[in-house]
């Protein structure tokens, strides 16, 4: 479910109060190609991060970079992302993923 991207128990909790504990914002990450979104997959997923909703309806990607989780939406509506920010592919391994990667 794409919730677990905001919450860290919520596949244990989701018939409970989830909400209760902490929510970590993901990243947004856009892009329109679904050929470069699927190579955005696999590297996550070859990076060690979990999958956990993916539906190739619309374009932006929910990384979570604290439970090492990303989703795709599915719907154009809003999401809560660090910053408010849709990152390109390339901009989020430049200025996140591989800053906080070496650090």
């Amino acid at each position: 479910m794409l919730m677990e991207v905001y919450y860290e128990n919520y596949a244990k909790r989701c018939n409970d109060a989830y909400w209760e504990e902490p929510i970590s914002i993901p990243y947004g990450v856009y892009d329109r190609n679904p050929k470069h979104r699927k190579a955005f997959y696999r590297f996550l997923k070859s990076e060690g991060f979990k999958c956990v909703d993916w539906n190739d309806t619309y374009p932006l990607i929910l990384v979570n970079m604290e439970f090492k989780r990303f989703g795709l939406i599915y719907r154009p509506i809003a999401h809560k992302c660090v910053d408010s920010r849709r990152y390109t592919i390339q901009e989020f391994l430049d200025e996140v993923y591989n800053v906080k990667k070496d650090s």
